[in-house]
């Protein structure tokens, strides 16, 4: 089966997601939000719009480029050496200006750019904040400049960029920046139990949904009334299962008029069938009389066991009747035996000395008996003989000697309409109803091979405890 993954692993995901976009994302709003404190230009937004947050995201490539031209000559101060990828960069920034203060008296490096150096001066000497700046004499600050501190690889400087701007392939360097600059050992651990969190938060919300579920396994043909329980369930997941519930009752309605339909016809074949019975008996050509009388006798096997099947399935039935199953079997074969003799073939019962007690439907043990005795009659060979036998593990074998049952067909053989060639006579439905029947009855049917030939057909019932004894009566 095909599915779509984890909803809670793909949940959990989109947890992670969400807060590792809202870590690194947070310095955009910090720096473009109207600030009063970090701001020398006091109420000025920092803002400049879209475009301004967008340049942000920019800056970082600006700043990497620009800490990788810093080098120290022979004396050991600073000097801006443009790198091929700075000079690049400025080239596709026509505007593109940069300035580096170092030093203890916050000297301009070499090669760092006038406009740029004065313009940071004049909040300052030696500005240790962050803020954008203009290089003319308005007080409009220009959305793509910046002067901050920075800690690089020669010492603490201060910069000051104008005129960066923002391209999609510099998002890598702002990522990579972020990265680099978190306190893993604050911010590692707060991710992780976020993520903790999320994942026992989404596991704990679809707790509901599994628990309906596993009870939605557990609902079969026989088992139609019952319906998911739809308290506790998270408002996106009930209508779910209030539509389940929904599904269930037309289920149940529809089977259950089947399962009347079924009863009702079977019901009114019981007296067509039994005149048809009678006519058959009044027959005088003895052929035509067997032939009919084996005809009508597998119909009302199937009558009797439709009939069973409709009883079992409805409300009230009573699948717990303490049957004695040796006497059950005796009778059916006492039943089948005028009939082997017209179809010159014999049937036996191994008597028991002991009962043998199950826990059944007698009218549905009757039926699924006399289909097995049937279909063994018809397969036994002519002069063989139908061998009906109880063990005391309660299970009842009708043996027959016939063509037997390929091991590829012991499973297929109980499918409704299933028969073995076109030319096998009866409808298929027989093993079918059988199977469902033992399945009510709590028990199993299955077929093995006889020895010498032939199939043993096998039914395996519940065994019914003994009762118990009176309590002998005490000395007076």
């Amino acid at each position: 089966m095909k599915t779509a993954g984890s909803l809670w692993v793909r949940l959990t995901i989109l947890v992670a997601l969400s807060v590792s976009a809202i870590y690194l994302l947070t310095p955009v709003a910090y720096f473009y939000s109207p600030p009063d404190s970090i701001s020398p230009l006091g109420s000025q937004k920092l803002l400049g719009g879209y475009s301004g947050a967008l340049n942000f995201l920019g800056l970082s490539k600006a700043q990497s480029l620009v800490i990788g031209s810093l080098a120290r000559d022979a004396e050991g101060a600073l000097v801006l050496k443009p790198t091929q990828e700075l000079k690049a960069y400025a080239a596709a920034n026509p505007e593109f200006r940069f300035a580096v203060l170092g030093g203890r008296q916050c000297q301009a490096v070499t090669g760092s750019n006038p406009e740029v150096i004065a313009a940071i001066k004049r909040f300052g000497d030696c500005p240790l904040g962050y803020g954008p700046f203009d290089l003319g004499d308005g007080a409009q600050p220009a959305p793509w400049s910046i002067y901050s501190p920075y800690n690089s690889p020669v010492g603490a400087v201060a910069l000051g960029l104008y005129g960066y701007r923002f391209h999609w392939e510099d998002l890598l360097y702002f990522l990579w920046d972020q990265l680099r600059d978190t306190q893993w050992g604050y911010f590692g651990p707060t991710f992780i139990a976020l993520i903790l969190a999320s994942a026992l938060s989404v596991r704990r919300g679809l707790a509901p949904l599994r628990k309906a579920a596993r009870r939605l396994e557990a609902i079969d043909m026989n088992a139609l009334d019952s319906r998911l329980a739809v308290d506790d369930l998270p408002s996106e997941v009930a209508p779910f299962v209030e539509a389940v519930n929904g599904m269930l009752e037309r289920v149940e309605s529809g089977v259950a008029q089947q399962k009347r339909f079924l009863a009702n016809a079977a019901h009114e074949l019981r007296t067509p069938l039994a005149v048809l019975r009678a006519r058959v008996e009044a027959s005088r050509d003895s052929k035509l009389k067997s032939d009919l009388g084996r005809d009508v006798s597998r119909i009302g096997t199937i009558m009797e066991q439709l009939l069973a099947t409709a009883r079992l399935g409805g409300p009230g039935a009573n699948t717990t009747q303490r049957i004695d199953l040796a006497e059950l079997a005796w009778r059916i074969v006492a039943d089948y035996a005028l009939l082997c003799l017209d179809r010159d073939r014999r049937i036996e019962f191994e008597e028991r000395e002991e009962p043998v007690f199950v826990l059944g439907d007698r009218r549905a043990i009757e039926s699924v008996v006399g289909n097995l005795i049937d279909n063994a009659l018809r397969a036994e060979p002519s002069g063989g003989t139908v061998l009906v036998r109880i063990h005391d593990d309660a299970v009842l074998e009708v043996i027959d000697h016939g063509g037997g049952v390929l091991p590829e067909d012991r499973e297929t053989i109980f499918e409704p309409f299933w028969r073995k060639s076109d030319a096998t006579p009866g409808t298929g439905l027989g093993l079918a109803i059988a199977r469902e029947l033992m399945t009510k009855l709590s028990g199993r049917v299955w077929v093995e091979d006889t020895p010498g030939g032939g199939a043993t057909f096998k039914l395996a019932f519940r065994a019914s405890p003994e009762p118990a004894q009176p309590a002998a009566d005490g000395p007076t």
